[in-house]
């Protein structure tokens, strides 16, 4: 199935306009890594410990910086992997491999996960959620998944 965006200009006032798919973050129930086990995305908090990746090693780093911003009329890309989970993320927030979500298709595989299917959907929550680890990467781990972070340390 080939994606196709909604066109659309620039986020204003931290929101999308009707369709479109420039905001770049994940839904508030996207499982993230923590020492403690998965957690929301949603309930983690700027000094939480996360999972990253820091010199090709695994390493737990405090979070740094969180953004929840509100939406309406969006759609992202629902990625089902071969491990069952289904992640809900924009179609212009990044992997960790330098690919977009919107980039994401069946059989490709994310971080090593097969992809069993990639659509665009709407989206049902009021904002979606992004957090910026303390790491050299600055990646995070999503339902098993390294990705990328839409925030800057600046």
């Amino acid at each position: 199935m080939v994606l196709t965006e909604p066109t659309c200009t620039t986020p204003v006032n931290g929101s999308c306009a009707a369709g479109c798919t420039g905001c770049v973050c994940a839904s508030p129930d996207t499982p993230i890594a923590t020492p403690q086990g998965d957690r929301p995305i949603a309930d983690l908090e700027v000094g939480d410990l996360v999972y990253s990746v820091e010199h090709d090693a695994i390493v737990v780093v405090p979070i740094l910086r969180t953004n929840r911003a509100p939406v309406h009329d969006h759609h992202v890309v629902r990625v089902e992997l071969a491990n069952g989970v289904v992640l809900e993320i924009s179609p212009r927030h990044p992997t960790a491999d330098g690919r977009t979500f919107g980039d994401l298709r069946a059989t490709d595989a994310l971080d090593g996960f097969k992809i069993t299917r990639a659509e665009l959907v709407p989206y049902t929550h009021a904002f979606t959620y992004d957090i910026l680890p303390a790491s050299e990467s600055h990646t995070y781990f999503a339902g098993g998944a390294l990705i990328g972070t839409t925030l800057t340390d600046k």
